[in-house]
């Protein structure tokens, strides 16, 4: 009986506070075409977070060939919408509008897994710096980030400076509990990879 009774405020802990048990998780790769092409993500959100800094913090996990694989993003919760009435809105626009975290063994084993999908040299280690992205919502009005669906287009090293250039979308489905990770062109995959690595 007390086992039954812990399984239980287990359960409902985990319905309060946004977690989800690892054999409900997402297989990885479960959206992608039906040709294989684009390399597209999904992710279970098994925790979600309101940081005293403005951003929505999100963990991420799936699974993928047995292993559990997942990262942590960080969203700025009311980026103003950047398309209205059809045109493109420049408030739109947030630097460092979303962060991405290790989350250690878990984000090891998914660079492994991008890595092997978008086809480049094996990386063992996800870094463990913080990764910044400029910020495009595609939404079209404010991303009030409590319930509901939202795209972004996620931007890094946008002068090229480091010839680390790419583009990438994130959608986030928080009723669902759901996040996908979206390429833009293949041609970033190469740079993404190292960005998301430990140099």
């Amino acid at each position: 009986m007390k086992i039954q009774k812990i399984i239980l405020i287990m359960g409902l802990l985990s319905s309060i506070f946004g977690f989800s048990q690892n054999n409900n998780l997402i297989e990885l790769t479960s959206k992608q075409d039906k040709e294989g092409y684009w390399k597209d993500l999904i992710f279970s959100i098994t925790k979600k977070e309101k940081l005293d800094n403005g951003y929505l913090s999100l963990t991420c996990k799936a699974k993928y060939k047995n292993e559990i694989v997942g990262f942590k993003i960080n969203i700025v919760n009311e980026i103003p919408a950047g398309i209205i009435n059809g045109e493109i809105n420049n408030q739109g626009f947030m630097p460092k509008g979303i962060e991405i975290y290790s989350i250690g063994k878990e984000s090891d084993k998914l660079i492994e897994a991008i890595s092997k999908l978008y086809e480049q040299p094996k990386k063992n280690k996800f870094t463990k710096e913080k990764v910044a992205f400029t910020v495009f919502s595609l939404n079209k009005e404010k991303a009030i980030l409590t319930n509901g669906i939202f795209r972004f287009k996620l931007f890094f090293d946008e002068n090229n400076e480091h010839n680390l250039y790419s583009e990438f979308y994130i959608n986030v489905d928080l009723e669902k509990r759901m996040l996908e990770l979206n390429e833009k062109d293949a041609g970033y995959r190469e740079n993404i990879v190292k960005i998301l690595s430990e140099k």
